[in-house]
């Protein structure tokens, strides 16, 4: 592991978690976006998966530490992979 991700741990909250604000869905600290379509975005961390579903969704914003999907947001699921 290196040096800035072991100092990240203890500095940071690195949790996978979803927020949603101005009809936006904001999902932070993600590894993976698993599955992009214009009505289903899956981005996971680990074993960990949050799933939109609605229409005409985009992927507007897209950094290391956090991604922001708008669109007509109809449903949030979160699960984990496998199930």
């Amino acid at each position: 592991m290196r040096l800035n991700k072991v100092i990240d741990a203890f500095t940071e909250c690195n949790n996978f978690e979803v927020k949603i604000k101005n009809k936006k869905v904001k999902i932070y600290y993600y590894n993976n976006i698993d599955s992009f379509t214009s009505n289903t975005i899956e981005v996971s961390k680990e074993n960990e998966v949050i799933k939109v579903c609605g229409k005409k969704l985009v992927i507007e914003t897209m950094f290391p530490e956090y991604v922001v999907i708008s669109g007509d947001i109809k449903k949030i699921e979160l699960g984990y992979k496998n199930e």
